[in-house]
């Protein structure tokens, strides 16, 4: 079950990533002011990574067989 799991999870992660570096993109190419260009994708960046590396802690320390109570084996 983790491996399913984490595989779904790596699926979610990439696609974040992928929106995420479309928004740095347009952050970067509509903004206004270059300045303010690079400071706006550094912040989006780092709050982006923290965000990103806290929640990959938190989601391996979840036990999935006991959220989804698939302990016993069960067969139909």
């Amino acid at each position: 079950m983790n491996e399913i799991m984490n595989l779904l999870y790596l699926v979610v992660v990439l696609g974040i990533t992928g929106v995420s570096l479309f928004v740095v993109y347009h952050i970067l190419r509509y903004s206004l002011s270059r300045k303010k260009a690079i400071e706006g994708a550094v912040l989006f960046i780092s709050v982006f990574l923290f965000l990103l590396f806290t929640n990959m802690i938190l989601f391996s320390q979840l036990d999935w067989r006991s959220i989804l109570g698939t302990a016993a084996n069960t067969t139909l």
